[in-house]
């Protein structure tokens, strides 16, 4: 069926998925001279029930041509089955892709490259995948290469990835392991999310897969397509130009500027410090701003610039205020010759964001969990780049249609012991048979019923077990009062003092090292290990327990408690935990180098700063 502008409308307006239709689109620019071979593979899929859509996107070759001659020597039941558009002018692949997206009526809908050739399986493979995985809505399939004689064509190590959760951290990490010409996928994707965008100018393709993948994706390890390498394909044409234009920049211009909220005591503030000291040593010019606070302190010892901001507490929306915010912002950018900005709160991030809009400065902001919801439909969307801490995260700001990478949280493991110290022991007074137990974070949110927990566990241990723990817990927060009082109550009860509160500490190392294991979550957990000390991870989102060197990986797809959990808070869980550590303590301990190595791996601060450095010279 050829498709006139004039109809074109209605065809995209009235669209109702017909079950088991597989749409396959092909898009179309100057391929004629592989254009025929690509319909063939199509037309003679053994899965039969099939629409092909073939969109030409104003071909300068003989394309149009070739396409109507291949229809033309179609039987009528085939000509049934194919739809044709020729676009009256070039809108581009994603443009193209897309109008071919929308004219689909099937269940599902393939993609496929016009001079590349799928497998005759292809279609029933794919199919048959995902009626018999209900947690995947589109899948992709290895592929073979070739030039011009397929039957030469070859499977090749490539970028293909295997498994839901691995296809998911390889593009949280900004990688592209599934092929775009491969994928067949439900529908409703469509429906949901719409076509191909153009924000990744080349790499349309990769942003869509990237948006689906948090309805499950895939790839069957059988190659079912070919793909063809020629001189004049898309990828060959684009990526080159891009390379070209990244290395041209080079990182020792850069100047950065840091931005938070306030100098606050807590898990984002530490980490800006320690990105601050980590560019200034990698001779980057960094200057930092924020409203004045007890950390300010830890930067005015570094050799970076300082301006103090009283940020509002929350997203400014008097326009007066904004304005004067902005000024002094513009102001910096001129004095300090900023080239990136790099936000990390809501507040000050949503004004720091706006005025490097304005002024063409690049913007890049960092994620650190799931409450940023005041700047989603605003700040994030105008923002150059977008780091998720974890991949809950960017699980999180994918159903607001955010894209991301992961960069987590980064540790300089230099600056962490990782011996045993008495000193801790000694200031409490604990005795050699019992069992020191840190438990460090802002007294906020979930964490307080972490903390609780926590204290009445020490308690409940003692009296039903005779398992002796101390606990010191270190922070301070709207919840202090609170558990200092619980704290307070239980040491009275106990008629000891087992209970031990330091409040706000700038050096935690010290508490570490002289406890026996630590109770803690995200950058907390980061710091334990480096600390060479086993961990017991629960935080806001729930509880996940003893980290081991087999289940380090899954600890890490949930930010350690922090953002995602095992199983929701519960003091039995600790309960058990910690009594099994306490039994068992040289059993569990054996395993402390191997987790030490693994979260180094992730979140040596050294490894950070390059992709860091990478996002900014983008």
């Amino acid at each position: 069926m050829y498709i006139d502008n004039e109809c074109l409308e209605a065809e995209l307006m009235g669209n109702n998925r017909i079950k088991g239709l597989v749409s396959i689109v092909v898009s179309n620019y100057n391929n004629g001279k592989y254009v025929e071979q690509c319909l063939n593979s199509l037309i003679n899929q053994s899965y039969k029930n099939i629409e092909i859509i073939i969109v030409d996107d104003c071909s300068t070759d003989n394309s149009v041509k070739l396409i109507k001659a291949w229809i033309n020597r179609r039987s009528s039941r085939e000509k049934n089955r194919i739809k044709f558009l020729k676009m009256p002018q070039n809108i581009g692949f994603s443009g193209a892709v897309t109008v071919g997206m929308y004219l689909a009526q099937g269940e599902y809908i393939a993609m496929q490259d016009s001079d590349d050739v799928s497998h005759k399986n292809r279609i029933k493979l794919q199919v048959k995948y995902l009626e018999e995985n209900q947690d995947i809505m589109m899948v992709g399939s290895n592929y073979y290469v070739f030039e011009d004689d397929i039957n030469k064509a070859r499977v090749e190590p490539n970028f293909v990835v295997y498994g839901k959760n691995e296809i998911l951290e390889d593009f949280a990490q900004g990688r592209s392991p599934v092929c775009f010409g491969t994928i067949l996928f439900k529908g409703s994707i469509v429906d949901e999310i719409g076509g191909l965008t153009r924000k990744l100018a080349g790499a349309e393709d990769y942003e869509f897969i990237q948006k689906s993948v948090i309805n499950g994706i895939d790839n069957i390890e059988k190659a079912l397509y070919f793909y063809r390498s020629h001189e004049g394909q898309r990828s060959r044409i684009y990526y080159p130009n891009c390379r070209a234009e990244k290395d041209k920049i080079n990182k020792k211009e850069l100047s950065v500027l840091l931005v938070l909220d306030k100098f606050n005591i807590g898990g984002t503030e530490t980490h800006v410090l320690t990105l601050t000291k980590q560019l200034i040593k990698d001779g980057i010019k960094v200057t930092v701003v924020a409203s004045d606070g007890p950390l300010a302190q830890e930067f005015e010892k570094l050799n970076c610039k300082i301006y103090n901001i009283d940020f509002p507490l929350s997203i400014e929306m008097d326009s007066t205020k904004r304005n004067n915010f902005l000024n002094e912002i513009y102001n910096i950018f001129e004095l300090e010759k900023i080239s990136v900005v790099h936000a990390h709160q809501s507040s000050s991030g949503n004004l720091v964001v706006e005025a490097a809009k304005k002024m063409n400065i690049k913007s890049v902001f960092t994620i650190h969990g799931m409450y940023y919801y005041d700047i989603l439909g605003n700040t994030l969307k105008i923002a150059d780049s977008v780091i998720s801490v974890s991949i809950p995260v960017y699980r999180w700001l994918l159903k607001f249609g955010i894209n991301s990478i992961v960069v987590p949280n980064g540790i300089a493991y230099k600056n962490y012991a990782n011996n045993t110290s008495q000193l801790l022991r000694r200031k409490y007074n604990i005795s050699r048979d019992t069992m020191c137990i840190t438990y460090c974070s802002r007294m906020a949110w979930e964490k307080i019923n972490v903390c609780k927990n926590l204290i009445t566990v020490v308690r409940d241990l003692r009296i039903n077990e005779n398992i002796k723990y101390e606990a010191v817990i270190v922070g301070d927060g709207p919840g202090y009062k609170e558990l200092k009082a619980l704290g307070d109550e239980i040491n009275k009860e106990l008629k000891e003092e087992v209970i031990h509160f330091t409040g706000n500490q700038i050096d935690v190392n010290k508490y570490y090292v002289g406890s026996d294991c630590v109770l803690g979550t995200g950058r907390v957990a980061i710091e334990a290990m480096a600390a060479s000390k086993k961990v017991i991870a629960g935080g806001n989102s729930g509880y996940f327990g003893l980290i081991t060197s087999e289940n380090f990986n899954e600890a890490w797809q949930t930010y350690f408690g922090d953002h995602d959990f095992k199983v929701k808070n519960d003091a039995i869980y600790l309960y058990n935990d910690m009594k099994k550590y306490y039994l068992d303590k040289r059993n569990y301990d054996k395993d402390i180098y191997e987790i030490y190595k693994k979260s180094k791996e992730l979140f040596e601060i050294g490894k950070v700063i390059k992709k860091l450095i990478d996002i900014y010279t983008e």
